[in-house]
C-alpha cells in the first residue's frame, strides 16, 4: 500500500469562519474598573463578556437613533390583556434598555400585591423557575435573571393571583439556572431550594 506524505495530507477545518480580533486597551480609574468589575459580578460573566453585552447594547441604540431620530426608552412597548385571571403585558421585547427593571417596577406599581413572590417563565423550556424575594427586590432579580441567561427577548410581564405570583416571560440560553426549579433570594444571590424544602 503506499504511503502518503505529509503535503498530501489536507485537513478540512468545521463550524464558522474565526473572525479577525483586535486587543484594546482601556485606561480607567480604580473608581471606574472597581465599578465595571462589579457590574460583571451581579451580572455572572467575566468583565469582556460584558464588554460586548455594552457594544450589543449600544449598537441597538445607535441603529434606533439613526431609524427614529430618537433615543430609545427605557419603557418597551407593549400591549396589555388579560390572562390566568390578571393583567399580562405583552411585547416584542420589554427588557428595554435595562433588562426589563423599569417597566416591571411600573407593572408591580399599577398592580401592587403584598406578599407575591417571582415567577421567571423559560420561554425556551416552557418551564418555570419559582423565586421566593421581597416585592421590592422583584425587578432587581428578574433583571439580574435576564442578563445572567442572555435571555433575550423578554416578552410577557404578567400577575397570576393563583400562585399569587409575578410572572416575567423570556428565553433563558445559558442553563445558570434550573428549569423547574425553585430558588429564595439572600444576600444578594439566588439560592436553590430543593422540592421537599430542603435546601439544596
Amino acid at each position: 500500500m503506499a504511503e502518503l506524505g505529509d503535503k498530501s495530507i489536507k485537513t478540512t477545518r468545521r463550524g464558522p469562519k474565526p473572525q479577525a480580533r483586535k486587543k484594546m486597551l482601556l485606561s480607567m480609574t480604580v473608581t471606574e474598573y472597581d465599578e465595571f468589575s462589579a457590574w460583571a459580578d451581579d451580572d455572572g460573566v467575566t468583565k469582556a463578556a460584558l464588554m460586548h453585552d455594552l457594544m450589543e447594547r449600544e449598537r441597538a441604540r445607535r441603529a434606533a437613533r439613526k431609524l427614529f431620530g430618537l433615543e430609545p426608552s427605557m419603557y418597551a412597548a407593549y400591549e396589555e390583556s388579560t390572562q390566568w385571571g390578571g393583567v399580562i403585558w405583552r411585547g416584542d421585547n420589554l427588557a428595554g434598555s435595562d433588562a426589563g427593571r423599569s417597566l416591571l417596577d411600573k407593572f408591580i406599581s399599577e398592580h401592587p400585591h403584598d406578599g407575591w413572590t417571582l415567577s421567571i417563565y423559560n420561554t425556551l423550556s416552557e418551564t418555570t423557575a419559582e423565586i421566593n424575594c421581597p416585592v421590592e427586590e422583584i425587578p432587581q432579580i428578574a433583571a439580574f435573571v435576564y442578563n445572567l441567561e442572555h435571555a433575550s427577548p423578554m416578552t410577557f410581564i404578567g400577575e397570576n393571583p393563583v400562585s399569587e405570583s409575578y410572572v416575567v416571560g423570556m428565553c433563558c440560553t445559558r442553563g445558570r439556572l434550573d428549569f423547574p426549579g425553585i430558588y429564595r433570594a439572600e444576600g444578594g444571590k439566588l439560592k436553590p431550594v430543593a422540592f421537599d424544602g430542603l435546601d439544596g
